[in-house]
């Protein structure tokens, strides 16, 4: 599973891009959330055949257990709770998440979604107006929050930033 930021860990995050931050998370209560979702993601959805099978399809070709087993990526806090903002990586093929407040505060359910969405863009699914990165809610066991409406687009705003 993926390592979490936290102030023991040591972990030097990106810097703040495109507005969005990666922190440690402090907050013993929005860090409980994000365990929950990570004991749902390794309890019914790592190993999950359909969902590995949708992963190897993007352009990492990885599948979604060899993702969420990478010991290189990290999840860090993002403060913001607009209502709008669930999560980011760093740039397309990153290793850097960051979850919103917002996510959080929704609950484990949402998070989990949230921390599928993003691995789906660390490996490789593209930003800018692509659905292929939420698509893969629909094979990974959470498709009822699957949200037609969520694109790449901050993924896009990431990596203009990074190659400036």
């Amino acid at each position: 599973m993926p390592n979490i930021n936290t102030p023991d860990s040591g972990h030097n995050a990106p810097d703040e891009n495109s507005g969005w931050q990666w922190l440690p998370y402090t907050d013993a209560t929005l860090l409980a959330t994000l365990k929950h979702a990570i004991r749902i993601i390794d309890g019914r959805i790592k190993g999950f055949r359909p969902c590995d099978r949708a992963f190897r399809a993007l352009p990492g070709g990885r599948s979604f257990t060899q993702v969420w087993t990478d010991p290189d990526v990290w999840i860090s806090f993002d403060p913001k709770n607009n209502g709008r903002d669930f999560g980011v990586t760093n740039f397309v093929g990153g290793k850097e998440i960051s979850v919103t407040k917002f996510a959080l505060r929704m609950g484990h359910w949402t998070t989990a979604a949230t921390l599928v969405h993003e691995m789906a863009h660390v490996n490789g699914a593209p930003g800018g107006d692509s659905h292929a990165a939420e698509g893969t809610l629909r094979s990974c066991l959470l498709s009822g929050l699957e949200d037609p409406n969520i694109l790449g687009a901050i993924e896009r705003v990431a990596d203009a930033a990074r190659l400036a």
